[in-house]
């Protein structure tokens, strides 16, 4: 019978949440070419009191590290430019309010 209409419905719940609290961001690609936009990768987010990030090629080496918020990776390593590869990431993120954040993923880095 093509008369029939169906209906339904649905909720969402919306909670009230500071967005800006305890939030870091790493990039998935970065083009260290010298052109001045997106040269060197860094960490950035809200809150942050220290940070620790390792930076390593698809062998498991290391290839950066830094403490410093403000000291990004370049994409080079022993003074070298590398080609272009994914890397590995891994940070421990401490805010202001002392809580800690563990994670690890993947940065492009494209040349």
């Amino acid at each position: 019978d093509s008369n029939c209409t169906t209906s339904d419905s649905i909720n969402i719940n919306v909670e009230d949440c500071d967005t800006t609290k305890n939030t870091f961001f790493i990039p998935n690609s970065f083009s260290p070419n010298d052109d001045k936009e997106n040269d060197i990768l860094f960490v950035r987010g809200s809150g942050i009191k220290n940070i620790k990030l390792f930076i390593y090629n698809r062998w498991g080496e290391k290839v950066f590290e830094t403490n410093n918020i403000n000291k990004g990776w370049d994409g080079t390593f022993k003074r070298k430019k590398l080609n272009p590869a994914v890397f590995a990431w891994y940070a421990e993120v401490e805010f202001e309010d002392g809580d800690k954040i563990y994670r690890k993923g993947n940065v492009t880095l494209i040349r």
